[in-house]
């Protein structure tokens, strides 16, 4: 299928979709910028600004279209207003963009009166099994590549510094091999619970987030602290963390942890998350060598 056209081809779909739908606009989702529909070019305006909101989507489609070249849908609850939202991957002459094709359906939404809260919850309930981790209710790897890593490019001109731990639970795999799975299980949402009560809030420009990255690896991320601040609230609270894991009554044991810290401000002004990622990685390497030198 064709998702490549030219900048007139486009303006001609526009044109076409404004008499089906209330809303039709070209989007930069990365960017979160609008394009003009007549000259493709910056409008100045924020793309999530439509919803009322200051921070961008938890579920983005048009960012999901993005990445996976794909339609993508949902549903929008707005006051008492409900819209359908098409998020529609192309490439304006190999520029890859989104068209929003936005209608409201209030009018149309037919659900029984006694369904409404049901559907609602639904799709609260869809909307956050999506974006997070079953097991430590943690934001999941989907979050940050759809969410977190395309709105680190605001970040840039801003000069908001942004700091990354890597944390690793050590010999995760001897606890569920000595204690079974199910004590990994507890270690792991014990670990999550912990962190997330003191890395977790979304003002803007001051993002605390604690992710699970996969296996016993979970990122705490940050933005708006100094490196050296950053470095000192994790030491901090890993002091004060109890490591002792009660998974039964009989069973209970000891657990360490080690982190990969990392900030942007030890990058050049254009760094690159992948960068950023990978210096934490690497210290997460080392950190963990240097233990089993001590042993």
């Amino acid at each position: 299928m064709n998702k490549n056209y030219t900048a007139a081809e486009i303006a001609l779909f526009l044109k076409i979709a404004k008499s089906e739908y209330d809303v039709v606009r070209l989007v930069d989702p990365y960017n979160r910028m609008i394009l003009d529909n007549d000259k493709f070019i910056p409008t100045g305006e924020i793309c999530h600004d439509i919803w009322g909101r200051c921070e961008r989507c938890e579920n983005c489609t048009s960012v999901r279209a993005l990445q996976y070249h794909r339609n993508a849908y949902k549903i929008e609850f707005v006051k008492d207003k409900v819209f359908f939202i098409v998020s529609r991957y192309l490439e304006m002459e190999g520029r890859p963009l989104v068209m929003e094709l936005v209608a409201d359906a209030t009018g149309d939404f037919i659900v029984n009166t006694d369904q409404k809260d049901e559907v609602a919850r639904f799709i609260i309930s869809h909307n956050d099994m999506l974006i997070t981790d079953s097991l430590t209710k943690l934001y999941n790897r989907r979050f940050l590549d759809e969410h977190f890593v395309p709105s680190l490019r605001c970040c840039l001109p801003l000069g908001t510094l942004v700091n990354i731990a890597i944390l690793d639970i050590d010999h995760f795999k001897a606890v569920n091999d000595k204690y079974g799975h199910l004590a990994g299980d507890q270690v792991l949402k014990d670990v999550a619970g912990f962190w997330k009560l003191h890395f977790d809030s979304r003002e803007n420009g001051k993002e605390n987030i604690v992710i699970r990255y996969g296996g016993d690896e979970m990122l705490i991320l940050n933005c708006g602290l100094t490196g050296a601040e950053f470095e000192k609230k994790i030491q901090r609270h890993d002091q004060e963390m109890r490591k002792v894991c009660y998974c039964e009554r009989a069973v209970h044991f000891n657990f360490d942890l080690s982190y990969g810290i990392a900030s942007s401000e030890e990058m050049a002004k254009t760094w690159k998350w992948e960068d950023l990622f990978k210096l934490a990685d690497q210290r997460l390497y080392t950190a963990k060598k240097n233990k089993k030198l001590k042993i």
